[in-house]
């Protein structure tokens, strides 16, 4: 079985990191699915203001204005379930100035066909545009989709990240906070 993985439901406004643009990789790098070689400079994200910093360390997946960004406890699922579909990027962060250790961004590097097209319900993204990408309504994963695999990006849509049951699994078991994991989009 796969899981599409998702923001979670509800993520405090405070706690949105913001992504230092001028002096970090272009943040549309980590969306792409391409494995990235050594970086000039590594990722940034700050984020300011009245932050209780024992809330904030509750959650181990944030929302940020650029990529992802993740702390270490899925960080460490991530190496255990799948090694060879994340790589993970340390990054630099800070709270109202003081440096946080041990926040990396994934880059979902294995891009493979999950979903069956067939049964999966979906418009074209720009309706009159032929060969425009589809927008997804109703997702269905072809059965053994991601046999040996943990964490992949969807080549049907490339912004669809997708889990195994293993991993779901063992966010669950860990009480891995900040995403969701569903069966389908609906």
């Amino acid at each position: 079985m796969c899981y599409l993985l998702l923001p979670a439901d509800i993520y405090p406004d405070r706690y949105w990191f913001k992504y230092n643009f001028n002096e970090s990789p272009d943040h549309l790098s980590f969306k792409k699915g391409t494995p990235q070689r050594e970086w000039a400079k590594a990722p940034r994200f700050h984020l300011q203001g009245e932050i209780d910093l024992d809330r904030l360390l509750l959650f181990d997946w944030f929302m940020t204005d650029g990529p992802d960004l993740i702390g270490p406890r899925l960080s460490a699922l991530i190496r255990q379930y799948a090694p060879h579909d994340v790589q993970l990027i340390d990054a630099e962060v800070l709270v109202n100035g003081e440096p946080l250790r041990g926040f990396q961004v994934p880059n979902i590097t294995t891009v493979i066909d999950c979903l069956d097209m067939e049964e999966s319900v979906y418009v074209p993204l720009l309706p009159g545009v032929h060969g425009s990408p589809p927008h997804f309504i109703s997702t269905i994963f072809r059965p053994h989709a991601l046999d040996g695999h943990g964490l992949v990006r969807s080549n049907e849509d490339i912004s669809l990240i997708v889990a195994s049951a293993e991993f779901a699994e063992a966010c669950r078991a860990q009480n891995i906070t900040g995403i969701r994991f569903q069966e389908n989009l609906t």
